[in-house]
């Protein structure tokens, strides 16, 4: 847990879980070839994005020209009929061109997060097999884990959500962006967290933190530490109420603003270069400076002590 007295009270646009369950599947495998296979099949997704590419750009051109044969045709036909029925079948083939070209960019969108999964696993065991021999991660090191982190989380663009959520439609489903949880949530082990919790030198803080046991009361989590400090523990056993679940789906700002922060809202956010969530501000003027935070760290303020 990196402590700073640099606190922070903003409202930044705003970014779920950790790859350690793949790295748990993949325990015993040897770490080279992890990464060799990881690697191998980021060179194959790099290969078919080159195709994708392409056809991404046929269907762009598919239906840019649909829409603009509507414009012209609808202004040289004279009879109303004729010209209701052609427009007709004209929308329904533009309509269609435009489905195949989002579904293109999902595809492609799709590979892109395969490869930064893939590369936060390669990170992931790299880090691992070196804490073998080292008790701490590296500063820089875990600031880019947790960057890479939070750019592979899936954006929601709305009407198209399908998990386990009532959900449906354009209603941002919880854990997107700003959305909470749903009060009955229960986190998953391997799912990363805003802990409250007390250091043995007795402060208290909001932690980065992993959930590594979901007690049968689903009340009680054992969390650990995700930057523990150099021979101090880093287990903690904590109320789910001293819990708050990361989110789990970017907010794409032009078709979800209802799942942005608005401004002014109090909220913790993952200080830059720590591995600790703020609020309280320091500052003469009530706020720290501007930061960029991705959305997967910026979570509504909650006060545990109330």
């Amino acid at each position: 847990m990196t402590r700073t007295n640099t606190n922070i009270e903003n409202s930044p646009s705003r970014t779920s879980s950790s790859s350690s369950s793949a790295i748990a599947q993949s325990s015993s495998t040897e770490p080279k070839d992890i990464i060799n296979q990881n690697e191998l099949t980021i060179q194959k997704l790099l290969l078919e994005l080159q195709d994708d590419l392409q056809q991404t750009k046929d269907c762009y051109n598919a239906s840019r020209d649909s829409w603009l044969s509507i414009e012209q045709k609808s202004s040289t036909l004279s009879d109303e009929n004729t010209n209701s029925q052609l427009l007709k079948t004209n929308f329904t083939q533009a309509l269609t061109s435009v489905q195949n070209e989002i579904d293109m960019y999902k595809k492609t969108l799709s590979k892109i997060s395969q490869i930064r999964q893939l590369q936060i696993d390669i990170a992931n065991v790299t880090k691992n097999h070196t804490d073998i021999n080292r008790s701490h991660t590296t500063r820089r090191g875990l600031a880019d884990l947790l960057s890479h982190m939070a750019y592979i989380l899936k954006i929601w663009y709305g009407n198209e959500y399908t998990g386990n959520c009532s959900n449906k439609g354009d209603v941002p489903p919880p854990l997107c962006g700003a959305i909470p949880a749903a009060s009955n949530h229960v986190c998953n082990v391997g799912d990363l967290i805003a802990g409250f919790v007390e250091s043995d030198d007795g402060d208290e803080n909001w932690i980065l933190a992993e959930v590594a046991y979901v007690h049968p009361n689903k009340t009680k989590y054992d969390i650990v530490d995700i930057d523990p400090e150099p021979g101090k523990g880093h287990y903690y056993n904590i109320n789910k109420r001293h819990i708050i679940p990361l989110p789990q789906w970017r907010a794409c700002p032009l078709t979800c603003p209802q799942a942005l922060f608005s401004r002014r809202t109090i909220v913790l956010a993952l200080y830059p270069q720590t591995s600790c969530f703020y609020k309280d501000s320091s500052y003469n003027s009530g706020y720290s400076p501007e930061f960029d935070v991705p959305q997967m760290f910026v979570i509504a303020y909650k006060d545990v002590k109330k």
